[in-house]
């Protein structure tokens, strides 16, 4: 079976705090609160595991909060090498709103800086590790400390190794990363946006967009531009897929685009097609929306949907 390695240099728990309406100045009465492991590689691992793949998750852990998400991590089946930290892995607060129909207000820390010791010791782990992975995939913030071009330096290793690359950041941490021209980008519509500097309103204008990020990979690579609930459009270099998502109500989206994209990895790993690929990703990211945000999608569920969930070539 063909192992992905996920890289989360800034994971966080989140925390979701539901209220029945948020008040902004004013005092909110939580009504329950719930916590699970956070961070893009994280998630991504979780959902590979959970529809019957293998994974293994590295990146920084530090403190109470580090065990925290190591243990859900482990609890989920997935493989963990970690580098521990001596500051406390950040918490992430979610607020969600159950009379109303709006996205969550989400507060997310900066997270524990790094030193330039438990930088170079990543470092080791990765290089080790990716000599045995067929893709590795990373994304999310940078933690202070961390060099500008992490994902730059960490693409380099993986692809040197043999893997595929899966990079999922934004701003100057996708920007640096690119440079070293990854196999696979996942933006969503506005982070494709701010990298090519207009607006991305439909599936259309996301197919044109894919192509125009197609230059900046690796030769052969793939640009994947999700869309909420619109679905999702893959872009190679032979063929365009727009995809539709499973219709369903939506709870929360934290963790969707993650969702996919460990779908999308697994089976296209286990020599899957990109089109049927795209479809178990769809399905994936549908299947966690349909959780109140501090769970992932479960396999009989995803499956469920996954009749639901059309890709069309164009």
């Amino acid at each position: 079976m063909a192992m992905i390695l996920s890289i989360t240099l800034n994971p966080s728990v989140d925390t979701t705090l539901f209220v029945k309406k948020l008040l902004v100045s004013d005092t909110n009465r939580v009504t329950r609160q719930e916590h699970d492991a956070g961070g893009k590689g994280i998630n991504l691992s979780r959902i590979a595991v959970e529809i019957g793949g293998e994974s293994t998750a590295t990146g920084f852990l530090g403190g109470h909060d580090g065990r925290v998400v190591l243990k859900a991590v482990l609890a989920q089946g997935v493989a963990a090498e970690f580098v521990q930290v001596a500051e406390e892995t950040r918490r992430n607060f979610n607020v969600e709103s159950v009379e109303e129909q709006v996205p969550p207000t989400t507060l997310n820390s900066r997270g524990a800086a790094i030193t330039l010791a438990e930088w170079n010791e990543l470092v080791a782990v990765v290089e080790r590790l990716s000599q045995n992975a067929k893709w590795v995939a990373m994304g999310g913030s940078l933690p202070p400390g961390a060099p500008a071009d992490a994902y730059g330096q960490l693409i380099t290793i993986a692809q040197n190794n043999g893997a595929k690359t899966l990079l999922d950041a934004d701003g100057e941490a996708m920007v640096a990363g690119l440079e070293a021209r990854p196999h696979l980008i996942k933006p969503n519509s506005k982070e494709a946006a701010r990298l090519l500097g207009y607006e991305i309103p439909d599936p259309e204008t996301a197919a044109s967009a894919a192509h125009e990020l197609l230059r900046r990979l690796a030769p052969g690579g793939m640009a994947l531009i999700s869309l909420g609930a619109k679905g999702a459009v893959l872009a190679c270099h032979d063929a365009t897929y727009i995809g539709s998502s499973p219709k369903i109500v939506a709870k929360s989206t934290i963790g969707s685009g993650d969702s996919l994209l460990g779908a999308f990895l697994m089976k296209l790993s286990g020599g899957e097609s990109p089109e049927v690929a795209l479809r178990w990703g769809l399905a994936a990211g549908a299947a966690t929306a349909m959780t109140d945000g501090t769970q992932i999608g479960r396999k009989a569920v995803i499956e469920g949907l996954l009749r639901e969930a059309t890709v069309r070539l164009i």
